[in-house]
């Protein structure tokens, strides 16, 4: 894997870092043992849990072996498919099992998820953060005749024929009812495309974000296209040479949404019944108003992000999310970005 695709990955972590108060999880974690990171990528993720949780043992597993090798003690990297008919390890053994940045690599998420809590130990939790690439705008700033809305249609259209479904941001929770978890819990991020918020930390997300879909936009583009729908590389670059002034655009105020799922294993002898299913809907990252976001990591217990007064009980609104904090000092970022990188980012801006 080259390099830009290895940088773009640790700044997805990062916006994700942003949008979530710095949180690695939201699932509400005490003191876990073992931690699995299905398609851990870089491993930026896995070797972050393994500083928060130095008692745990976490495993990051992944097709490609692109992770570094001097890592913590407890925090080690395997080569494994998830989609293999049997996991390599014992029914009800890890603590936490966690998914990041799946789409377009999974052929059935259904099947997935259930293989997530038959490994999962009752009790424990199972967290899936995906994004889900189509893009909307809530102000029709971003209109269905801008190229964005056409290669949001043709990317989902293409990841189906090859068999790599992009569920929308809403499926999740009844592959989650249906494989057995309970307690579940829903929590979505509008990410926005460019620097267009207002708001520091979502306009310091949306530059970012906006560096990651410069760098690896077309490349999946080209994945997909070419083998799902049969174009030629050279029509997509067409494509991409419409798509990439409206990405730069800050007038038009798009966005992708982020969702987190969170799922409880019943606890042995807890069972519940079919009707005491809990899902929880939490919106939490608008452009103004709302409830209150997520607390950064650095100020709040492990199991303060689900379950507090900051989560909103009940189906909430996609446009009832909250603006985060002010003033982006108040975050702690998990990933020490290179200078090069910003650098690219700040002219990628003003480039727009």
């Amino acid at each position: 894997m080259l390099q830009p695709e290895l940088e773009r990955l640790d700044i997805k972590h990062h916006v994700t870092s942003l949008l979530t108060g710095g949180n690695l999880h939201l699932a509400p974690l005490a003191e876990p043992k073992r931690i699995l990171d299905i398609g851990t990528g870089t491993g930026i993720w896995a070797i972050e849990m393994a500083e928060q949780y130095p008692n745990a043992q976490v495993i990051g597993t992944d097709l490609s072996p692109i992770q570094p090798q001097w890592v913590p003690d407890n925090v080690r990297f395997e080569i494994d498919d998830c989609e293999a008919k049997h996991w390599a390890w014992p029914e009800d053994h890890f603590d936490y099992i966690h998914s990041r940045y799946m789409i377009a690599s999974i052929g059935n998420w259904a099947s997935l998820i259930r293989k997530a809590c038959k490994h999962t130990k009752p009790g424990g939790y199972f967290e899936l953060q995906e994004l889900d690439c189509r893009f909307t705008s809530d102000d029709n700033t971003l209109l269905p005749t801008h190229s964005l809305s056409s290669w949001s249609s043709l990317i989902t259209e293409a990841a189906s024929a090859y068999n790599r479904p992009i569920p929308h941001h809403t499926d999740y929770v009844s592959w989650f009812e249906k494989a057995g978890f309970v307690d579940i819990r829903q929590h979505t991020f509008k990410t926005p495309t460019n620097p267009w918020p207002k708001n520091k930390i979502l306009k310091e997300a949306g530059k970012f974000q906006l560096l990651a879909h410069i760098e690896g936009f077309e490349g999946v583009s080209i994945g997909l296209l070419t083998r799902g729908l049969d174009w030629k590389a050279e029509e997509v670059k067409v494509l991409m040479a419409k798509v990439r002034p409206e990405l730069k655009n800050r007038g038009i105020h798009s966005y992708q949404t982020m969702v987190f799922v969170v799922g409880k294993k019943p606890e042995r002898g807890k069972e519940p019944s079919p009707n005491n299913t809990n899902t929880i809907n939490t919106n939490t990252s608008r452009y103004g108003g709302g409830t209150a976001p997520p607390t950064p990591r650095s100020a709040a217990s492990p199991s303060s992000a689900v379950g507090s007064p900051t989560a909103t009980s009940g189906h909430g609104r996609d446009d009832a999310i909250p603006a985060p904090p002010d003033q982006i000092n108040a975050f702690t970022p998990n990933l020490p970005l290179k200078q090069e990188v910003i650098d690219a980012c700040q002219r990628g801006v003003e480039e727009s």
